[in-house]
């Protein structure tokens, strides 16, 4: 049966062809590195091996040039990607909650406005599944209290707030190239910044990473080439039960490398980079059409998009109102051949490699267990069909009835 994954980047043959001739034929990272930094309106950049990657060789500049060696706390979402945390631990540092508001999925600026910033080195966003956080109110609470801001558009390249890019908000803004992004080589991740002392910080932690392994690329792009054959629906209902796979699955990790990243990779993000404002709308689209089906649909909440923002949509998600429902809905979706998740299956202070290194006010975040216990994401790439809103919506009130 035809099965929509859950996320992805479409690569047709043509692109990765001419993605790969790019890497393989001159200074791929130049012009990525460049656009990134344009786009977000920044004037430096600098590539890393995985979008995690990034996140720790930012937070180490930060550390070192911090004058209080007090400020050894990161303020991350209760509700994000493990590898948020793990990246903060991974940098010496230790990881600090602060509650997510489940009507918008964002960090809580009234939440983070109570937080005791004494010990506190910076504060990092989310923007998941690409719906931009209350970044300005973020990003001036950051500045009235003396911190860094890393803005984490891993999901959100693509996406703007208040007439800014996602990524451009506060000190340093980093972008993730890994598999389900909105440009994809498998793995890789960029950092982009102005700031002129953490700029000089940020080249020299970057000048001592090792260069990326010649095995290595030349693994992923095999990889990549299977990614983009088998990521079409008419192959992925095949290869999703394959065994060993781990498709969907959330883990903690704190071992990756934190390295260069390879030229040749940077080929097929800096050719997809080109056509972001096409995926970009073509994403846009996809979700516009699968919240009106949803908004018919009892027993969703829909997520309320801060004014002013236009989402880039990784994913699509809503809240079921009864979380007991959820598995149930989850299963109609499936048998519909429709690639829908839990996302990330427990808030951080639930997550026992976090939680053992949170203090006691940390671990009771009601609105990250609440997103937690209700989230639904349902796919909005290019291989996403004109028909999949409407099947959506038959498979939910099947299971909601």
């Amino acid at each position: 049966m035809a099965f929509v994954a859950p996320a992805g980047t479409p690569i047709s043959p043509i692109t990765f062809a001419v993605s790969l001739a790019r890497g393989l034929g001159s200074s791929a990272e130049i012009p990525l590195g460049e656009g990134l930094a344009a786009h977000a309106k920044h004037r430096r950049y600098w590539l890393v091996s995985t979008g995690r990657a990034a996140m720790v060789l930012a937070l180490q500049a930060m550390r070192d040039l911090s004058k209080d060696p007090q400020r050894v706390e990161v303020i991350v979402p209760a509700y994000t990607c493990y590898s948020v945390p793990a990246s903060v631990i991974k940098a010496g540092l230790k990881p600090r909650l602060c509650d997510v508001d489940p009507t918008s999925l964002s960090l809580d600026p009234e939440a983070l406005r109570k937080f005791d910033f004494s010990r506190v080195l910076a504060v990092v966003t989310a923007n998941l599944y690409g719906i931009p956080n209350h970044l300005q109110s973020i990003e001036a609470i950051a500045r009235e209290r003396g911190v860094w801001m890393l803005d984490d558009s891993a999901q959100a390249l693509g996406a703007t707030h208040e007439g800014r890019p996602v990524g451009g908000f506060g000190d340093v803004g980093l972008y993730s190239f890994d598999k389900g992004k909105n440009i994809t080589s498998l793995e890789g991740g960029a950092l982009v910044a102005s700031h002129p002392e953490l700029s000089a910080a940020l080249d020299r932690r970057h000048a001592a990473l090792t260069p990326a392994s010649a095995t290595r690329t030349a693994t992923t792009i095999v990889k990549l080439a299977a990614y983009a054959t088998l990521l079409h629906p008419t192959l992925y209902g095949v290869v999703r039960k394959l065994p060993g796979l781990g498709l969907g699955r959330t883990v903690y990790d704190e071992t990756y490398p934190v390295e260069r990243y390879s030229g040749t990779l940077a080929g097929f993000a800096g050719t997809l980079l080109k056509r972001l404002p096409t995926l970009t709308r073509g994403r846009q689209d996809n979700a516009l059409a699968l919240q009106a089906a949803l908004s018919k649909v009892p027993g969703v909440r829909l997520i309320d998009v801060p004014a002013n923002s236009q989402p880039a949509y990784a994913r699509y998600p809503f809240l079921m109102t009864d979380p007991s429902r959820r598995a149930a809905v989850l299963e109609k979706l499936e048998a519909a051949g429709i690639g829908a998740t839990a996302s990330y299956p427990s808030a951080l202070n639930d997550v026992p490699e976090v939680a053992r290194h949170l203090p006691a006010v940390d671990l009771e975040m009601p609105g990250a267990r609440q997103v937690a216990n209700a989230i639904v994401t349902l796919p909005t790439h290019a291989y996403s069909p004109a028909d999949l809103p409407a099947r959506v919506a038959a498979a939910m009130r099947g299971s909601v009835a």
